[in-house]
């Protein structure tokens, strides 16, 4: 019989590794860090004073995420956006949130709607501070509560996958357009709707939001 090992294992500092993906991420979500912009390691390691390890540790999760590329002999970019990448994400978040909502329809109690009603003024109490990587945090929260209302495993996982390309997009929109009223004023008319009795009324207005923001970032984006 082999005797146990006596050797401790490497401690990793997954804390300060995760401080790093969070600034980076921020960084992307207020637009500091565009589309197809490479992101120099050298600049990052002195900027945030930690070494390559951590760092690099850091970039390959958010490549992981689909929040940046790596390419061979060049680094790390911030993901670029086209059109299709655009119509692709567009068809898919409109399906999956329709289906969603189809499904959490009966599912939804009174406790649920307060914390619906909850994010949503967290959303309007963050965006009022100019803070845009917080703000799209918290819109992210605000749309995967219909998600988390159906309990349907598979569909949360889809939606956890592709709500790391929503950041971004929601980062272009945000960079385009600000947080100007019209952004309360349909979160909360998909607030209300999502209370209310209709559900043909909350599948209309899904169309409606989704292409209203698709339209506006692909005529920037021309």
């Amino acid at each position: 019989m082999n005797a146990p090992t006596t050797e401790l294992s490497p401690i990793e500092d997954r804390t300060l590794r995760a401080q790093v993906r969070r600034q980076i991420l921020d960084r992307v979500l207020g637009g500091h860090f565009k589309p197809g912009e490479r992101l120099v390691e050298t600049a990052l390691s002195s900027q945030l004073r930690v070494s390559r390890a951590p760092l690099r540790e850091a970039l390959r999760e958010l490549v992981d995420q689909g929040i940046l590329v790596s390419e061979p002999y060049k680094g790390f970019r911030v993901r670029p956006v086209s059109e299709r990448d655009l119509k692709e994400l567009f068809s898919m978040r409109t399906a999956l949130e329709k289906f969603a909502f189809a499904l959490a329809w009966p599912l939804r109690t009174p406790q649920g709607l307060a914390e619906l009603d909850k994010r949503h003024d967290d959303l309007m109490s963050i965006r009022a501070t100019g803070d845009q990587a917080k703000a799209i945090e918290c819109e992210i929260a605000f749309h995967a509560w219909v998600y988390e209302t159906t309990d349907h495993r598979l569909l949360m996982d889809h939606w956890a996958r592709l709500s790391h390309l929503v950041r971004i997009y929601m980062s272009l929109h945000h960079n385009l357009h600000g947080s100007h009223g019209e952004f309360g004023e349909m979160t909360t008319r998909y607030r209300d709707l999502c209370s209310g009795a209709s559900l043909d009324a909350m599948l209309l207005h899904i169309d409606e939001h989704m292409a209203q923001g698709f339209d506006s970032v692909v005529k920037a984006l021309k």
